[in-house]
């Protein structure tokens, strides 16, 4: 079993926490061609991000999974997210000046997903301080994830189940405030393109890249 990072955002960190997600997307690096060009086996892949070339083959579909930057069933994902720590109490500052190693824990540590964006906190301290979640390391990590399946698919082709597995709402919901698509009716699919051009832009969704579905659960 190994373990890799995994960086979610603010909103999906609320859908983990509450259950709502079990699978994410993620860009292939090195695209599958398509079928008007060249797609034998062991072919070169396009970088949609950069739209260059890259050096890595691509292989037939039936193993391309085997491939996952992100790792294979039965391996685990940590998460990273935006945060703050270690968090010392008065009391525990000269404790923490000669064995720091003790506070590097969840325990000590702030997580951005867990201050209310509808607060209105006055207070300055609640808007410093804060480290972006790639930077996060292993041990301020409060959400481990383990891996159940990995495939790929274009990510216009998701379907309806898997827009909710992916924490979509399409109504209301106070947990998910991202992903709620207010005064409209509208399909899981639409809700999902619509989130997918905040995070990556619209034409990414148009190029209809192929991405890695990780399917997991929380552990």
């Amino acid at each position: 079993m190994k373990e890799r990072p995994i960086l979610f955002n603010e909103q999906r960190v609320h859908a983990l926490l509450s259950g709502q997600q079990s699978q994410t997307r993620r860009i292939m690096k090195s695209q599958l061609l398509g079928p008007s060009q060249d797609n034998h086996e062991g072919c070169y892949g396009i970088d949609v991000l950069k739209n260059q070339q890259q050096g890595n083959h691509v292989l037939g579909m039936e193993n391309i999974s085997y491939h996952c930057p992100y790792g294979q069933p039965g391996d685990r994902l940590w998460v990273r997210e935006t945060w703050r720590g270690p968090i010392i109490a008065p009391q525990d500052v000269e404790e923490y000046a000669h064995s720091p190693d003790r506070f590097k824990s969840p325990y000590y540590c702030q997580y951005r997903a867990d201050i209310s964006q509808f607060s209105n906190v006055a207070d300055e301290d609640h808007h410093v301080g804060w480290q972006a979640g790639i930077h996060m390391p292993r041990w301020a990590s409060r959400i481990d994830l383990q891996i159940n399946n990995i495939r790929v698919e274009k990510v216009q082709d998701i379907s309806d189940d898997d827009v909710l597995a992916e924490g979509v709402q399409t109504d209301a919901h106070f947990l998910n405030h991202f992903f709620t698509m207010h005064h409209e009716a509208i399909s899981a699919k639409d809700a999902y393109r619509k989130q997918w051009t905040l995070q990556y832009g619209g034409a990414s969704w148009v190029v209809n890249p192929w991405v890695w579905v990780i399917e997991f659960s929380r552990i």
